[in-house]
């Protein structure tokens, strides 16, 4: 027998069966995925058509910024990061709520202005991790009227130069598909192996996309998937990759870089200002 990867050993192990409605798609995998813990969730198979909102995992403290506090506080333009990411999601007329996923204890949102254009909900559930904030921000959404059947466009908060027309690029590949997808950029650079700080071999960069968010997927298959993957995968593309699915890729576009490094804030500014002014 091969050698299981981490995400196909947990998958396994489970046991059972799930079945995954999408799209009116019914697909049956030999597993056991934990249920929703939701007193709300039931079968939605005949509900009504699903809505989509959006949620924003912003629970995170930004330790490779160099920012003073959590980097999606950080000023830039004149407004703190996340507010430039809200305001472009709150554009997307589509969405029919958004979701922000702030740690016990956050009072930013206590003062801060909320976007006008769609309902705004902050939850103080982050997690210790990404997978765990947005767990639980799910289970917040499903509280706020979100129906199992709905999508769900998960999106990072140091993303501020994410744009209405990106999102609805994302949703118009993704609203009929059976799976749901992400936004992902085609890596251009030439690719290289570390070894011990020396180039080991140069990696085909053919098949090779950079992940972006929004990450688009059923509110019940997102769910069932992250508590199948665990703590470890670090975007939702890749929980439900790890109970055997394949999200479909979307292109993206270069602006829509995670703010990470101190050098990305400048870049940041320069975009932000640059649009400001056009």
């Amino acid at each position: 027998m091969g050698k299981r990867t981490t995400c196909e050993a947990r998958y396994i192990a489970m046991g059972k069966t799930l079945d995954f409605r999408m799209s009116g798609l019914t697909m049956r995998h030999s597993t056991t995925i934990s249920p929703s813990h939701n007193a709300s969730a039931r079968d939605t198979s005949d509900a009504a058509p699903p809505k989509m909102w959006a949620l924003v995992p912003c629970a995170g403290n930004g330790s490779r910024s160099g920012a003073a506090g959590p980097k999606q506080y950080a000023m830039l333009e004149g407004l703190p990061m996340v507010q430039h990411t809200l305001r472009a999601l709150a554009g997307v007329q589509r969405l029919a709520g958004l979701l922000v996923v702030v740690s016990a204890g956050d009072v930013f949102f206590d003062t801060a202005e909320r976007p006008h254009g769609v309902p705004v909900w902050v939850a103080h559930c982050g997690g210790a991790t990404r997978a765990g904030s947005v767990r639980n921000g799910l289970e917040a959404l499903l509280s706020h009227g979100a129906q199992l059947h709905d999508w769900v466009l998960v999106h990072d908060a140091a993303r501020c130069l994410i744009t209405p027309a990106d999102v609805n690029r994302l949703i118009d590949a993704c609203q009929h598909d059976a799976v749901g997808g992400l936004l992902a950029l085609k890596v251009a650079d030439t690719l290289k192996q570390d070894l011990h700080g020396r180039v080991r071999a140069t990696v085909d960069r053919s098949d090779k996309w950079l992940a972006q968010t929004p990450q688009m997927f059923r509110v019940e298959a997102l769910q069932s998937a992250l508590h199948a993957a665990g703590d470890a995968v670090t975007d939702e593309a890749s929980a439900l990759e790890c109970v055997g699915l394949s999200p479909l890729l979307v292109a993206g576009s270069a602006h829509n870089f995670k703010v990470t490094y101190p050098q990305d804030f400048a870049l940041a500014q320069a975009v932000l200002a640059m649009r400001r002014h056009t």
